[in-house]
């Protein structure tokens, strides 16, 4: 076991527990079954534990990324075997256990694109400090892409980044006023507020890679990768996604494209470590989950769903028109 979450009773989480493998996790589910909520907890919980937060509960260091966790505390206690982390808020409570050879960096990257607003932003944060209106996701991403990237390029974005390269036509420049570029192959440079979704998508990646935010025993939690990803470019991150796990990167990522979700079935090798879960709605209105080793596997599944019900409503539209 490489991590695992227990929640109980938290927005749509009643008695929820949770363990994830050392690979790649694929969450999918309908809208409001808390997929984003359980990222979030995750951050927050190994973001705390890296600053080695060790103290009581009641004296704990307040951890907010969103509304709803503005007053979760947190205290963690380690031992041989593993570590264990504990967020609680009036009524609720949520555990992560570690193993101890395992992350103690983590990087959210939200749904939301930001570095098109880095350096505003940022000011902001200085001036306001924890009165800003953000999640702390939002302004967290932006401050780890940064950083400079190193004069030698590490391991993992050796193997990862040129194909990358190839789609954005060009690499990522910050510039000294903490602004993010595309600089083209073609000399020129184009400032990422003007440049399509797609390539900036898989240039925070590249960032990410190149000052090594991301690297061996890094826990990379992704809401939505494939957003704004144009399809045929799809293989291309997965097949990214699929290197990094290779060399040691975790991953817990959120997803409703079928193309995203099934492609890692498609490139996988027999030695990737890839889980499939999706949560769903329980009798009772709270949510569970199910799991599965393959994407064909996973049972209840909304995404095939949906494409089985194009199916249906194509061959039912193609026998009226006859």
């Amino acid at each position: 076991m490489g991590i695992r979450i227990k929640i109980n009773r938290f927005t749509v989480f009643k008695e929820f527990d949770i363990d994830f493998c050392e690979g790649i996790n694929i969450i999918i589910g309908k809208n409001g079954v808390g997929k984003t909520h359980l990222l979030k907890m995750i951050f927050a919980m190994s973001t705390a534990m890296r600053e080695q937060i060790n103290v009581q509960t009641d004296n704990a260091e307040t951890v907010k990324i969103s509304p709803q966790m503005a007053q979760m505390k947190f205290e963690s206690i380690f031992d041989t075997d593993q570590i264990t982390a504990y967020m609680n808020i009036v009524g609720a409570k949520y555990e992560i256990f570690y193993d101890n050879d395992v992350i103690i960096k983590v990087v959210f990257v939200p749904e939301k694109e930001m570095l098109s607003h880095a350096s505003g932003l940022l000011t902001m944060k200085k001036k306001y400090g924890s009165n800003m209106p953000f999640d702390l996701t939002l302004l967290d991403i932006i401050e780890k892409a940064q950083a400079w990237k190193l004069s030698d390029i590490p391991h993992i974005a050796n193997e990862v980044t040129p194909s990358l390269e190839k789609v954005m036509n060009g690499t990522v420049e910050v510039r000294n006023d903490g602004s993010f570029w595309m600089k083209k192959n073609n000399g020129s440079a184009i400032p990422f507020s003007m440049e399509a979704e797609g390539p900036k998508r898989l240039g925070l990646l590249w960032q990410l890679l190149m000052n090594e935010s991301i690297d061996k025993n890094t826990l990379l939690l992704w809401d939505e990768p494939e957003v704004s990803i144009n399809p045929e470019n799809i293989p291309v991150l997965v097949d990214a996604m699929l290197q990094m796990q290779r060399h040691g990167v975790k991953i817990i990522m959120a997803t409703h494209s079928y193309n995203f979700a099934r492609y890692f079935d498609i490139l996988r090798k027999n030695s990737d470590n890839i889980q499939y879960y999706c949560l769903y709605t329980s009798d009772g209105g709270f949510t569970q989950y199910a799991k599965a080793d393959s994407f064909a596997a996973l049972n209840p599944n909304p995404i095939d769903d949906a494409g089985e019900k194009l199916y249906n409503d194509s061959i039912q539209k193609s026998l009226e028109d006859i």
